[in-house]
């Protein structure tokens, strides 16, 4: 309700001019059964034309007034859901882009789509109807309950019997259905996760024939959603019935005691039309409310559910807690990054990594080597200020790494991702994405050096040519080279490529190294990879085993000197020694 709260604070003016719209048209509905019996009890028994003539005029300018006001009253209502949905769908955006990979973690894909999406929509219909449906009910009860007790106090008994007991059905059957409602977002998520799993590996399914098995899980996730649902319209089902049941009581009980009373001369004919008139609108707008407060359990489940992201705090490091004094700790000039002494761990668990050291020249290649597990992408990640670290420091330009603004970090550092990802929409929006003021000779300086260039030639639209969501129209490799490509344009003081060379072949892994080490000669690069021959001819190696530093320097001295080194050299075909070494690289 947090979020609600400052929407409600921000729109306030807008929230309180509905309402008064809103509350004007109420007075015209209920006009409308007061001129009836006034209109009988003045103009149809005596046979006065004149006043017949009369009352049917103010009724039909009550009638069009009315028309007007519902339509402002429309117009306010959707402009308001249009608001907020608008309002938090761009603060779930910004939420999203600000918080921590641990924290998005924490929530599921699917979870994070189906509260950006079918809970805003929720609260936006919840919020149409109870302006439209909720607020008119209470409005119309009082005021028909108090025509009513002025004109018999008797009489107006039997509206306000019926009221309480239609009441406390409502809240009977709501104690009753309010946790089945509850259940039904969250089974929502999981069955557009089971969804969003199954058309992620349909080619994964049909390899293994396992369709059988995934369509009983499938089935499964929606068979618990559809039975909350039915569980929930059978408790809720019962509000119409029991409003016209109620209806069918209170009618012939007001005919009965009004005829009792005009016969004894107390009450007029007019009167028990408008006494039915307003019963008749009053549990109408009841029946209403009710079917709306219905869905409310899921929408105030919805509010909250949004409020779990949008109020997630800011995850900063404790700086009072750091180490790092930069009048204390020397970092050579030539330095861009240093980890000192750093451990991390995920949700604290066992460490990734483990009081790891080592720097980042300036206008160097550092690569960093290791097996399925090792922590490599874990580093690229923490200097990116993705997650936090458990212990140490990270130094970025003699700065620690928490004392810069997150988009300072995203300027000074340039990324390929482990997995290339393209974005829907042409091979030069995608290149822009890394810099937007790019120029042609930018885009295509960046193309020629990832070696992007003779495919994107070989295409009927050049840049201009389409690209599917994911990049799914475009192979492993060529994703790969338009992603370096996009990294590249980037002006950046370090270009870190996390095992980005990876769906390469050889002779173009060799040909883009070879154009990096010529065009960006003064460019400082972090690659991680497990491909030796991509990192040979780097200036630092750093080989990683299980979360630790177990060996550093060039790849001669490491091939010499280094037994996991030499493992990982000899399961790619590279020998340790001899002359053959050299043509390894080819």
């Amino acid at each position: 309700m947090i979020h609600f709260k400052k929407f409600f604070q921000q729109n306030k003016l807008l929230f309180f001019l509905t309402a008064i719209i809103l509350s004007i048209q109420m007075i015209g509905i209920l006009a409308i059964p007061f001129l009836i019996g006034k209109l009988i009890d003045k103009g149809i028994i005596p046979r006065n034309q004149d006043v017949v003539l009369s009352l049917g005029i103010q009724m039909l300018i009550i009638a069009i007034l009315g028309c007007l006001i519902s339509i402002l009253g429309n117009i306010l209502s959707a402009k308001l859901a249009a608001n907020y949905g608008f309002e938090t769908r761009q603060d779930f955006y910004q939420k999203t882009q600000e918080l921590s990979l641990k924290k998005m973690d924490s929530f599921s894909i699917s979870s994070l789509l189906t509260r950006m999406m079918n809970d805003v929509t929720n609260v936006q219909r919840s919020l149409m109807m109870i302006f439209h449906l909720v607020l008119p009910a209470p409005i119309i009860s009082i005021f028909a309950v108090f025509m009513t007790f002025i004109k018999s106090p008797i009489l107006s008994l039997i509206p306000l019997i019926s009221i309480v007991v239609y009441l406390i059905s409502v809240y009977y059957l709501m104690k009753k259905g309010l946790p089945l409602s509850n259940k039904i977002q969250q089974q929502l998520d999981a069955m557009i996760s089971k969804l969003r799993e199954f058309f992620n590996g349909i080619n994964m399914i049909r390899a293994f024939d396992n369709q059988d098995i995934e369509e009983s899980k499938t089935n499964e996730r929606f068979q618990n959603y559809a039975d909350s649902m039915i569980a929930v319209n059978k408790i809720f089902s019962l509000l119409t019935p029991i409003a016209y049941i109620i209806m069918g009581i209170v009618f012939p009980l007001i005919i009965w005691l009004g005829s009792l009373l005009v016969g004894q001369g107390l009450l007029q004919i007019g009167t028990i039309t408008s006494v039915i008139e307003y019963s008749t609108l009053t549990l109408s707008y009841l029946i209403s409310a009710a079917m709306v407060l219905v869905t409310l359990p899921r929408s105030m489940a919805s509010l909250r559910r949004i409020d779990t992201v949008l109020e997630v705090p800011f995850e900063t490091l404790d700086i009072k807690n750091s180490t790092f004094n930069e009048k204390t700790f020397l970092v050579a000039e030539d330095t861009l990054a240093t980890f000192n002494n750093v451990t991390f761990s995920y949700d604290g668990g066992e460490p990734v990594l483990e009081n790891i050291n080592f720097s980042i020249p300036k206008g160097k290649t550092t690569a960093i080597v290791g097996g399925t597990g090792s922590g490599k992408s874990t580093i690229a990640k923490l200097l990116l200020n993705l997650y936090q670290i458990d212990s140490g420091e990270i130094i970025l330009k003699n700065r620690s790494l928490y004392t810069w603004e997150q988009d300072s970090i995203f300027e000074i550092i340039s990324y390929t991702p482990q997995k290339a990802f393209l974005f829907s929409g042409t091979i030069e929006s995608n290149l822009l994405l890394g810099n937007p003021k790019a120029t042609k000779k930018d885009i295509k300086n960046a193309i020629e050096i990832s070696q992007a260039s003779s495919f994107i030639v070989n295409q009927k639209k050049g840049y201009q040519t389409k690209v599917s969501q994911g990049g799914s129209n475009f192979s492993g490799g060529q994703k790969q080279r338009i992603s370096i490509a996009r990294t590249l344009i980037k002006p950046a003081d370090l270009y870190i490529f996390d095992d980005s060379f990876s769906a390469l072949d050889y002779q173009t892994d060799a040909n883009l190294r070879q154009a990096l080490k010529v065009k960006m000669s003064q460019q400082t690069f972090l690659i991680i990879a497990q491909r030796l021959n991509t990192i040979r001819e780097a200036d630092q190696i750093i080989v990683l085993d299980e979360g630790k530093i177990v060996g550093k320097g060039t790849h001669k001295l490491l091939l010499s000197t280094n037994k996991i080194y030499q493992e990982f050299a000899l399961s790619q075909g590279i020998p340790l020694k001899g002359e053959n070494e050299n043509d390894s690289s080819k």
